[in-house]
């Protein structure tokens, strides 16, 4: 049970270091916004259930348990590479419809969802990390 814990847990610490230095990367300099945005790469709630469904399978086998996991992880994946970027196509227009006018409610974040490649690596770190904790421990 410690080993699956620690898996969930240092998969995502791994992927929230990495996804604000590969955006400072990209962008050329560094702006605190990317310590606490949504979406880029890696996939951060990928990385929440993904090494779920890795460390039920280590602990559990081909169980119950690890089909459950698998489930709740497509979820997680639909959503971050289907609904979630529709999302921010929607908060983009939304914030051009009110752009130059008088504005009374916030701008909406439009980088919200991820690409299939940015969940694809938060997906193989998923698999990854976990089977190291498990070697190491």
């Amino acid at each position: 049970m410690t080993k699956l814990i620690l898996g969930i847990v240092f998969t995502w610490l791994i992927v929230n270091i990495l996804k604000p230095i590969i955006k400072w990367k990209k962008a050329g300099k560094f702006e605190k916004r990317f310590l606490v945005e949504d979406g880029g790469m890696p996939s951060g709630h990928t990385s929440w259930v993904a090494p779920l469904a890795t460390g039920m399978y280590l602990e559990t086998g081909f169980s119950y348990y690890f089909i459950i996991s698998v489930v709740i992880t497509l979820n997680v994946v639909y959503d971050a590479i289907s609904v979630r970027p529709k999302i921010g196509r929607q908060a983009r227009t939304l914030n051009k419809l009110i752009e130059g006018r008088e504005r009374r409610v916030e701008k909406l974040e439009e980088s919200v969802g991820h690409t299939p490649s940015e969940v694809l690596v938060s997906l193989v770190l998923s698999v990854i990390i976990p089977l190291a904790i498990y070697k190491i421990f």
